[in-house]
């Protein structure tokens, strides 16, 4: 045995780094595709797994980091819902795992066109005289990016705090005429974690899939809107992505502003500092804004959504681009249906990503035998959106699935009060009256290379 590790070193030193990646693997809560995926490689093929463990395998970070934004989260001016609310579980959830709590007393705009949506971000840049912190996945490097970063400049010029935070990969394309632009007029750019970089600030698989904008600490804009020609614009536009934002003003503001400041200090390697102000009561909205990522101790979105449909008595609806989940969040669907609660899906019947589409036509049968109904758009929908009951209601970033889920940094903005809730439902069935009843997807199933997808969905 001596004589093997003396001669061959390498050999046993892979296989032994390859077993304690192993254990870290199964000791950290993941979804099955991805835990089954991992340990397939570390068998396999040790030689390319470790290296790529270590630059896309992590999902949390390493107690130095972790927590990091959870305790500055603004506090004060919490409200609570009514006793007996039948959605009371979820703030109840969410309260155990460093959630900002839920916030009364705000006035909610539901943004359910990119025009409109465009025109309330242009407008709400414009109108800022303090302050505006933006940070988006993809800033499209096309005139609706120019024009963001044009207006941003011009407040930058006018004396406002300007700060733009943008994801490495997803805005890499305008990242450099971004900094160039808005440094030059006073504002100041960041890019949020680029691919190379100390494995102790985390992983390169771990994107920032925020869309969040705060003007002067007291507007917030949200949503699963990118910034980009495809998402919205000035004018109508063939072919544009059906998507939904919301600009919302009032205390929610403040989990908003702090969200972004632990965001924005990450990035440039800064201790994160507490948010003070928290806005006055500008309406009557009740809602919660809920993070969720690599730096939060929990998987804070996944639990709300699952405590939501383990809930619901009578109506789903969701709004979803992509339709990957584990199989806790297929089977709360199932029962969803089973258990008579109508359950709607909206979908496009073929999204912008083959892999996405592919690992979903193995669940759609289960579905659709427990009684859940599908509504197939014929173009991309990339909003996120979900009523359940006229309890509660969400619009964000994340889609049901595995990335969203466990991977990405996200954020959520969960509506409690009946119009908000009436609004976001509005939308949906918008939507769905445009989805024509003929429509669906490609059901061919190619076993082998559909259930490869799902396997590969959750790292991907």
């Amino acid at each position: 045995m001596l004589t093997f590790v003396r001669s061959h070193p390498l050999l046993v030193a892979v296989h032994v780094l390859g077993l304690l990646v192993a254990m870290r693997v199964l000791v950290t809560r993941r979804a099955p595709q991805s835990l089954m995926a991992w340990l397939l490689a570390l068998i396999f093929a040790p030689w390319a797994a470790i290296p790529l463990y270590f630059l896309l395998g992590g999902r949390k970070f390493p107690r130095g980091a972790k927590g990091k934004q959870a305790p500055l989260l603004a506090p004060a001016a919490r409200a609570e819902l009514p006793e007996g609310h039948r959605a009371a579980d979820v703030p109840r959830v969410l309260r155990t795992e460093g959630v900002p709590g839920v916030r009364a007393g705000n006035a909610f705009q539901l943004l359910g066109t990119g025009e409109e949506a465009y025109k309330a971000l242009l407008g709400a840049i414009g109108a800022a005289a303090r302050s505006v912190d933006l940070t988006v996945f993809i800033l499209g490097n096309d005139e609706v990016g120019a024009s963001i970063v044009s207006a941003l400049a011009t407040r930058a010029r006018a004396g406002v705090r300007v700060r733009l935070l943008l994801d490495a990969v997803g805005s890499r394309p305008i990242l450099s005429r971004a900094r160039q632009e808005l440094g030059a007029a006073g504002g100041e750019v960041r890019s949020f974690m680029p691919l190379l970089h100390a494995p102790v600030r985390g992983r390169s698989n771990l994107r920032s899939h925020r869309k969040i904008a705060v003007f002067d600490g007291h507007r917030v804009f949200l949503g699963g809107m990118n910034m980009a020609l495809e998402y919205m614009g000035p004018t109508p536009r063939t072919g544009r992505w059906r998507d939904v934002a919301c600009l919302v003003d009032g205390p929610v503001a403040a989990d908003a502003a702090q969200l972004f400041a632990a965001d924005w200090a990450f990035a440039g390697k800064e201790d994160p500092v507490r948010v003070a102000e928290v806005p006055p009561a500008a309406g009557e909205a009740v809602v919660q804004l809920v993070p969720s990522g690599p730096e939060m101790a929990t998987d804070t979105f996944y639990d709300a959504l699952v405590t939501a449909l383990y809930a619901a008595r009578s109506h789903v609806a969701c709004v979803t681009p992509y339709y990957v989940p584990d199989d806790v969040v297929q089977h709360a669907f199932v029962l969803c249906a089973r258990r008579g609660v109508r359950t709607e899906m909206v979908m496009p019947a073929v999204s912008n990503h083959l892999l996405a589409d592919k690992a979903r036509r193995g669940l759609l049968p289960e579905l659709a035998e427990a009684g859940v109904v599908f509504h197939w758009f014929g173009g991309m929908v990339h909003g996120k959106a979900m009523v359940v009951d006229e309890t509660v209601a969400y619009i964000g970033s994340p889609n049901l699935d595995m990335r969203s889920f466990f991977l990405n940094y996200e954020d959520a903005l969960l509506l409690y009060s009946p119009p908000e809730i009436a609004a976001v439902r509005g939308w949906i069935e918008w939507l769905s009256a445009e989805c024509p009843p003929t429509l669906a997807p490609p059901t061919r199933r190619r076993w082998l290379i559909d259930d490869i997808a799902r396997l590969l969905a959750p790292e991907l």
